[in-house]
């Protein structure tokens, strides 16, 4: 494992030069990142094993509300389609159901259009919450709940919101199981506390913590 600041600087430097605030009292500011999701962005994206491809290759977020997780996720999905040069990338944004999943997208595609560079790089078309990075094939789009049974995911990020109100665990295996042909895949769970330790949010929040106290030896 080695550390790479010229990289984790790198992608510091897309969320505070190339995104932009486009509601509320921030609108039109640059997305100054906040301690936390500088903290965050600088040890996902400047972590490299040995071969110089990401250590990182999921990762969980546990905050309360109104503390920037859907800016985080919006940013972390952008960063993924237009920054880390991945051919045909595809970024899929899911929750409990589609009006969920789209909070983070509409903020997303609000950063692309308030942004002159993301703008001249990525096409957003509402009509099928999509953006599109032609000059590598790539996508970010939301998708269903009900999913988990489609085929053809060859998914190279995944950014879930609100973990706890999923049903169940299957569409976040099937798009994981799926990064099995990517380089250095991401995925990118954010939620509120839950309450039933049994669910998708209970096993991972478990898990995650267990890995942070060293109970589980999981570099990735």
């Amino acid at each position: 494992m080695t550390f790479s600041e010229t990289k984790a600087a790198n992608a510091v430097r897309f969320f505070q030069s190339f995104l932009v605030h486009a509601k509320g009292k921030w609108a039109g500011q640059k997305f100054l990142l906040l301690d936390w999701q500088r903290d965050l962005v600088r040890e996902l994206f400047g972590t490299l094993n040995d071969d110089g491809l990401r250590q990182y290759r999921e990762c969980y977020v546990g905050v309360p509300r109104k503390n920037g997780k859907s800016h985080i996720g919006a940013g972390i999905a952008l960063y993924m389609l237009s920054a880390d040069k991945e051919p045909g990338a595809e970024i899929y944004g899911c929750a409990e159901d589609t009006d969920q999943a789209r909070i983070v997208f509409d903020i997303a595609a609000s950063m692309v259009r308030a942004s002159p560079e993301l703008s001249a790089r990525l096409k957003v078309i509402d009509y099928r919450k999509r953006i599109v990075n032609h000059s590598i094939a790539g996508f970010y789009e939301v998708i269903a709940a009900d999913a988990a049974g489609a085929h053809g995911f060859n998914t190279s990020c995944c950014i879930v919101d609100e973990v706890h109100t999923q049903p169940n665990r299957d569409l976040y295996d099937v798009l994981k199981t799926r990064m099995g042909a990517r380089r250095q895949p991401l995925m990118f769970s954010m939620s509120t506390a839950g309450f039933n330790k049994h669910s998708l949010w209970g096993q991972l929040d478990e898990y995650a913590r267990k890995v942070r106290d060293g109970i589980i030896d999981d570099p990735t």
